[in-house]
């Protein structure tokens, strides 16, 4: 295990998907058409680099067989909790993840990978997935890839709750993880 905490801002709708962290020890995996960047995947073809539709349909299919838990370094970014985290209502999951059965990559913001064929290997969709522009570069994102998986297991560490959370949802909350997590605490932030 990785003993770098990560986190991960979510809301606390659905329900199911907290419930189904906390029981199984594991986060979901999506394919990256289903992220939020329009960009993502973009990648741009190095001058002369013999891009053409059998390396574009590649890199295509490769891309959809890898899926991304996102993640950031930080659990204070104030448009993280507005973003992800339903306006500060909803949750960070500090976690850890194996980087012995993950690729585990910060994300590079300094705009699409340059591709050529000559360049290509077998890691070359996880590198075109890890760029994003520099207007993301606050999010300090870490990015998992798993194949064959819709999750990445975890070892979930600590609960952090948003500010605006109800005094409701954090009862309930609270009571969910003392049930079925003893050993962790929720926090306010």
């Amino acid at each position: 295990m990785s003993h770098e905490l990560l986190y991960k801002y979510r809301a606390l709708e659905p329900f199911r998907y907290l419930v189904d962290a906390l029981l199984k020890d594991r986060l979901y995996a999506a394919p990256y058409f289903d992220l939020n960047d329009p960009m993502e995947g973009q990648y741009i073809a190095s001058p002369g680099g013999g891009i053409d539709e059998d390396v574009r349909g590649y890199l295509e299919g490769a891309k959809k067989k890898v899926r991304i838990c996102s993640l950031s370094r930080r659990f204070d970014i104030d448009l993280m909790w507005a973003h992800y985290a339903n306006g500060n209502r909803g949750i960070v999951l500090g976690v850890e993840v194996d980087s012995a059965k993950y690729d585990i990559r910060s994300v590079n913001y300094s705009g699409p990978a340059s591709v050529s064929r000559n360049m290509l290997n077998p890691t070359s969709p996880q590198e075109i997935l890890s760029r994003k522009l520099e207007a993301w570069s606050y999010e300090e994102e870490v990015r998992v890839f798993t194949e064959g998986s819709n999750f990445v297991s975890v070892r979930i560490r600590e609960v952090l709750v948003g500010s605006r959370i109800s005094n409701q949802d954090f009862s309930l909350l609270s009571e969910l993880v003392e049930r079925v997590r003893p050993e962790l605490r929720v926090t306010r932030t």
